[in-house]
C-alpha cells in the first residue's frame, strides 16, 4: 500500500479530508471545537528502504519555546517526534514501513500527530497554524 492510499483510507474512516498534489498527500483531521490539523505524507527512504514519511507543521521555533520540554516530549511519544527544520520550522514527524503497515496501524500514528501538534500549537502560539 502506498502512503497516498494509506492516507486516503484513513480519511475515509476518520471523517478526514484527503488531498493529493503529485508526490505529496495530505489529510485534514478534524479536532474538537472546530479545529483541524493537516498531516502531509510522502514516500521517503531510510537506509535504502522505502518508507512512508508523515509530518505536520507546528510553527516557527523561537527562544521562548522550551527546547528541553520538547526533548522530554519526544521520549514520551509513541509514534511521532518533534523536529526542527533548518528554516526554524518546528514540525512533528513520523515514519512507517510501507509494505508492512495496515490502515489500523497507521491511524493511531495520525491521531497522535494531530493531538500532539494541536496541543503544542495551543501551548506556544496564539493561533492554530494547522
Amino acid at each position: 500500500m502506498t502512503v497516498h492510499e494509506m492516507l486516503h483510507q484513513v480519511s475515509l474512516f476518520s471523517s478526514g479530508v484527503y488531498r493529493r498534489a503529485g508526490a505529496l498527500s495530505s489529510i485534514e483531521i478534524p479536532l474538537p471545537d472546530g479545529r483541524r490539523q493537516v498531516i502531509y505524507g510522502k514516500v521517503g527512504g531510510i537506509r535504502g528502504a522505502r518508507v512512508g514519511m508523515l509530518y505536520t507543521k507546528i510553527g516557527e521555533y523561537t527562544a521562548a519555546i522550551d527546547a528541553l520540554a520538547l526533548l522530554e516530549l519526544n521520549a514520551r511519544l509513541r509514534h511521532a517526534r518533534v523536529a526542527l527544520l533548518p528554516e526554524n520550522q518546528l514540525v512533528l514527524i513520523a515514519t512507517f514501513e510501507l509494505g508492512d503497515t495496515s490502515v489500523r496501524e497507521c491511524a493511531p500514528i495520525l491521531q497522535e500527530m494531530a493531538a500532539v501538534a494541536d496541543e503544542l500549537e495551543h501551548r506556544f502560539y496564539d493561533d492554530d497554524v494547522t
